[in-house]
């Protein structure tokens, strides 16, 4: 991973200032291009590692190098890891990253921390890449951007399944009268939904018993899902901005890697009839998830919005009303 690193940007101080971080960080070479046209011929010629490039350059910018690089053109590595630079970028050209596979964003200006991260990340656990005809296939198709939160092409979830999610979360029935609203964080006003806990901190949801699922580790875990709703709505009403939330986030996607492959286990081990449906349910949020934290790298003004509804989704849909079938079965295997 740490043998070459190519770095594209038009403004010469920025490319070489990341150029000496990532050689502080221990790569062994930097090449650098002013664009993406530059970056696919040393691409081709040296053959780099990594690439992390900005997106907005004449004449080929950073998104038309990533879909060109993953198409396979001009015989270049399909698979290499890519990490894009933003600034700014609007919610399609960043779905379009994220739907040719781009391994990370990096919001600028960047320091040598949020890069370490980057790169470590990449380094424990590497983005899988679909063949070369898949992206190429894309490619061809040149498709419409979008501004939806999707997956697969299916919106997930509207704004009023997000006001029955909130309903369903403290008890109470959704009012089919109910419309749409453009806020996804509930009002100070609105005391049902901000009950405060000991350190005076306010939450978004209170742990009550019908939300056990028959195991006390599985319990557990889910409380931590819990938390981190909570935790990402205290820091929503508190107006708190930036690198704060990125915490939140590894948080989540500690508890996903853990909860799923414990509960997966457990469901196995007794026998569990839905473990199949269950199993593909998990595969659709982890891809959810993906988008999700990729949206969030590249502008982190998505954690208040894309992130707290999928914690929102994944509490509501998932671990109350899918996750709570199973536990007669774990109580009767206990």
């Amino acid at each position: 991973m740490l043998e070459r690193c190519l770095v594209v940007d038009d403004h010469e101080m920025i490319r070489e200032t990341i150029a000496i971080m990532a050689t502080s960080l221990g790569f062994k070479e930097c090449i650098m291009a002013v664009d993406g046209a530059d970056a696919i011929s040393k691409l081709y010629h040296s053959r780099p590692s990594l690439i992390i490039t900005d997106l907005q350059m004449e004449p080929i910018d950073g998104l038309e190098m990533l879909r060109l690089i993953r198409s396979g053109r001009y015989g270049l590595p399909h698979d290499i890891p890519i990490i894009i630079l933003t600034a700014n970028a609007s919610e399609s050209v960043i779905a379009q990253c994220i739907s040719f596979d781009v391994d990370a964003f990096l919001v600028k200006p960047v320091n040598r921390l949020s890069l370490q991260e980057r790169i470590n990340q990449l380094s424990q656990q590497a983005k899988p890449k679909k063949t070369v005809e898949h992206y190429f296939s894309m490619y061809q198709q040149d498709p419409a951007k979008s501004t939806a939160f999707q997956v697969n092409g299916t919106v997930a979830f509207n704004d009023e399944d997000l006001k029955e999610f909130d309903m369903l979360i403290h008890g109470q029935k959704p009012d089919p009268v109910m419309t749409s609203s453009a806020s996804f964080v509930p009002k100070s006003s609105e005391p049902q939904f901000v009950p405060k806990n000991e350190d005076n901190r306010k939450r978004f949801i209170k742990w009550q018993d019908r939300f056990t699922v028959g195991n006390e580790e599985l319990d557990a875990s889910n409380k931590e899902l819990l938390n981190i709703i909570n935790d990402t709505y205290d820091l929503i009403v508190n107006h708190e901005e930036g690198a704060v939330f990125e915490d939140i986030s590894k948080r989540f996607q500690h508890y996903i890697n853990q909860h799923i492959f414990r509960e997966e286990s457990l469901l196995e081990e007794h026998g569990y009839a839905r473990l199949k449906v269950h199993r593909d349910i998990h595969a659709r949020l982890l891809k959810q998830a993906d988008f999700v934290v990729l949206k969030c790298q590249a502008d982190p003004s998505f954690y208040k919005t894309d992130f707290f509804r999928l914690l929102r989704f994944w509490w509501v849909k998932h671990v109350v009303q899918e996750d709570t079938q199973y536990k007669s079965t774990l109580s009767q295997g206990g």
